[in-house]
């Protein structure tokens, strides 16, 4: 095809290099298409929202399936997700990139190819009136991989990844070109005046592989040669290098990239304490300090070959950024062979977040080519009784004005993670997914196509797909507000005082989320740390800090103006403060909570048995309530003041307090404090927490519960008489029925026909 006339020249800078890029910009002028559409993201009824030539959207959307989209179109969804294609050729090949050669024009065509402008076609043939975003990863084909085996990672034990390493230019280089490609030969499209977005998924959907399969350090030539920079730059002469790592032996031209502790005996690894001062830990902290760099430096780069590659408003989302998924075990948890069918869960593997480099990664949300968030949703927990929660850090995204995008693969029949075994139990986890979306502010799509049993035929279905696309575009013009609740509030640089063992963070983090506060009746919200210096940062009431290992001058300055104050209630974890960047101990952990410590220097297991039944946070517990479990991890840290609640039950057998509360300040500078030696916590220890900060509880129940100041739901296994105390006296209407149930009440009792999920819209 030869160029139009009306053509844009811009040059953008990348990797020190000024590039030509000529902008295809001829759609409307070669192709007649009609004038393509702006798109912002912008506030709207109190959440994010996109904006399409001024005027607000829904984009009730379905992910791409030909098999399914005769029965989505029928419904009139606002936007499809749709793939680029890939060439049969070439594994993990595209059309745009096959060996060393990148372009915005296809390399490769055949009429076996399901292209992208097939897709959009067909999309655009059954429902006109809808938009299009393009999803794609940025994998290398083979015929660049065989090329450059020097671009991959490579383990300690001289085992070459098929999963290129963080240092390697040269792929992310190309990775970039191929990602600006893309988007260009995209916007040259007829159809370009229906495409609003686009979603990158990137090689691994914003984690590092490696890691995944147990492998902390990389041992190829680019990385030792980053590693040895890297030392350079941060310790600047080789006396401070050796100082550093107790080494007269290390210079600069000599050093090594580390090998992991944690891949040692089990005697020896059982000895390593969890938490580690700064020269116990060297080696991995600067490692993993160069690996946040590094993600950092591609990530920049990724999304600035977005931005650069279109010339007009469109989003561009991102899947990545899954800080709610600190200690993340895919090879433990999932058994798709090519995730380790038969892997083990281990006693000692890497944090999946941390090695990823996905460290300090607020800044990330406000780079130009970062509109917003997209992820599928936690695979733990996600079947019928569990809960829906994004893998991405969903309400630091809304917080910014960042579109959040969660990809509802619910599972369908007797296949997968998680799936509906019935189109009873579909139903209620359809409504339970959409209804954590209504309620905290961000946007679900359908995604079906792969592991699910075709039910979609049957008018049941159709029915209950056909009433929720209504409900989600009758949404768009819902307020929304966030309730003073629980937050959670994530440390993801936690892990750089520690030994990088994620078996903790996956218990305090991922699990006391699913079991502990998602059902205590009280909405739970889950934010970064650097979150609590925003301005527009909503009040909670009880704050709890998993993993706040390490609280410098300025965070105290931060918890003093947002935390502790207003008869706050703050849950610290078994490490809180426990570092001060250098030394591991109680010093540290007092002056952040307040409490005294006595120090076990071990690993320990440890348990909590409630002592005290009388005061408010535990009146009303069983006489059996236990908490905590056999994971070991230390050192213990121990409180020796405050008043007591509970017991240790932890090596020794000593009369030591488990969980200790003490009050501080006066005025609104007064706030409480509980210190927890263990952890999880019961739901109802949360709703007692909850209800003595003076939250709102809802429901008393232990069930899943969902809620802004505007809505309500409930999702649960078990039925009969459900009870939902309302913060207020409203009008309450059914969502799913779109039934007026009372026009003015301040409870909602209904009973519930498990499995099931009730959703009720509270309208002023």
């Amino acid at each position: 095809m030869e160029l139009c006339e009306n053509v844009r020249v811009r040059f953008f800078f990348r990797k020190r290099t000024w590039v030509l890029v000529i902008v295809g910009w001829w759609n409307m002028q070669c192709n007649g298409a009609s004038a393509v559409p702006g798109v912002e993201i912008r506030p709207h009824m109190g959440r994010p929202a996109a904006f399409i030539d001024g005027t607000v959207h829904h984009l009730a959307g379905y992910n791409y399936h030909a098999k399914h989209l005769e029965l989505f179109s029928k419904h009139g969804m606002g936007v499809y997700l749709i793939g680029p294609g890939s060439n049969p050729d070439d594994e993990n090949g595209t059309r745009f990139w096959s060996g060393d050669r990148i372009s915005s024009r296809p390399l490769v065509d055949s009429p076996e190819i399901d292209t992208v402008d097939k897709r959009a076609a067909r999309v655009l043939e059954k429902d006109p009136d809808s938009y299009l975003i393009v999803r794609f990863v940025t994998r290398a084909p083979k015929s660049w991989r065989t090329r450059h085996p020097e671009a991959f990672f490579v383990t300690e034990e001289g085992e070459l990844l098929d999963r290129p390493s963080l240092a390697s230019d040269l792929f992310w280089d190309m990775n970039a070109r191929y990602t600006a490609a893309l988007l260009e030969y995209v916007e040259s499209r007829p159809w370009a005046d229906r495409v609003v977005g686009y979603a990158n998924f990137h090689y691994e959907e914003g984690i590092h592989r490696p890691v995944a399969q147990g492998w902390y350090f990389d041992h190829s030539a680019i990385m030792t040669t980053n590693w040895r920079r890297f030392l350079k730059e941060k310790y600047r002469t080789v006396n401070a290098l050796q100082a550093a790592y107790d080494d007269s032996s290390i210079t600069f031209d000599t050093a090594r990239v580390p090998t992991d502790r944690l891949r040692g005996s089990v005697p020896d690894v059982a000895q390593i304490p969890y938490w580690q001062a700064g020269a116990d830990n060297r080696g991995l902290r600067d490692y993993l300090e160069l690996t946040r760099n590094l993600f950092h430096k591609n990530f920049r780069e990724t999304s600035a070959a977005m931005a650069g590659a279109v010339d007009r408003k469109v989003f561009f989302l991102h899947d990545a950024l899954k800080q709610v998924m600190l200690g993340w075990n895919l090879y433990g948890f999932f058994n798709y062979p090519h995730t380790g069918a038969n892997t083990s869960w281990s006693p000692a593997y890497p944090d999946l977040m941390g090695g990823s480099g996905s460290i300090g990664v607020a800044d990330l949300f406000d780079i130009p080519g970062c509109d917003g968030l997209i992820t599928p949703h936690d695979y733990e927990g996600r079947g019928i009784g569990g809960v829906y929660e994004p893998e991405g850090i969903v309400d630091s995204a809304v917080l910014r004005g960042k579109f959040f995008a969660g990809e509802m693969d619910q599972r369908i029949g007797t296949l997968d993670v998680g799936p509906a075994r019935t189109p009873k139990e579909l139903h209620a986890l359809i409504w339970r997914n959409f209804a954590d979306s209504f309620t905290r502010g961000y946007n679900s799509y359908w995604m079906h196509g792969f592991f699910v049993d075709d039910w979609f035929e049957e008018d049941e279905i159709q029915q209950m797909v056909r009433r929720h696309i209504d409900v989600v575009k009758e949404s768009i013009d819902w307020p929304h507000e966030t309730v003073p609740g629980i937050a959670m509030i994530l440390d993801d640089a936690g892990i750089l005082e520690t030994n990088g063992n994620g078996n903790y963070l996956h218990q305090a983090v991922i699990v006391e989320r699913k079991l502990g506060i998602a059902r205590c009746g009280v909405p739970m919200r889950i934010y970064l740390f650097e979150d609590l210096a925003l301005d527009n940062f909503p009040p909670h009431r009880v704050y709890y800090f998993p993993n706040l290992f390490r609280a410098d001058e300025e965070r105290m300055e931060i918890l003093r103006n947002k935390v502790f104050r207003d008869g706050n209630v703050v849950v610290w974890g078994p490490g809180s403060g426990i570092s001060d960047g250098e030394q591991i101990g109680a010093a540290s952990a007092t002056k952040l909570t307040g409490f005294e410590f006595d120090v076990l220097p071990v690993n320990a297991a440890r348990r909590i048995l409630v002592s005290n039944f009388e005061h408010p946070l535990t009146k009303g517990l069983d006489s059996d309530t236990m908490i905590g479990g056999p994971q070991p991890y230390g050192p213990v840290l121990l409180p020796t003041d405050g008043l007591e609640l509970g017991l240790a039950w932890t090596k020794g057998g000593h009369a030591d307090i488990g969980m200790a509360l003490k009050e501080f300040g006066s005025g609104a500078e007064k706030y409480s404090a509980l210190f927890m030696t263990a952890i999880q916590i019961p739901a109802d220890l949360w709703r007692n927490i909850a209800r003595y900060a003076g939250a709102h509880v809802y429901c008393e129940s232990n069930d899943v519960l969902m809620a802004n100041k505007y809505m309500v739901a409930l999702h649960s296994l078990k039925g009969g008489e459900k009870r939902i105390v309302l913060p207020g006296t409203c009008r309450v209407r059914d969502v799913v029925s779109g039934k007026i149930l009372s026009r003015e009440t301040s409870e909602i009792i209904f009973q519930l026909d498990p499995p099931e999920t009730r959703v009720f819209l509270l309208e002023e």
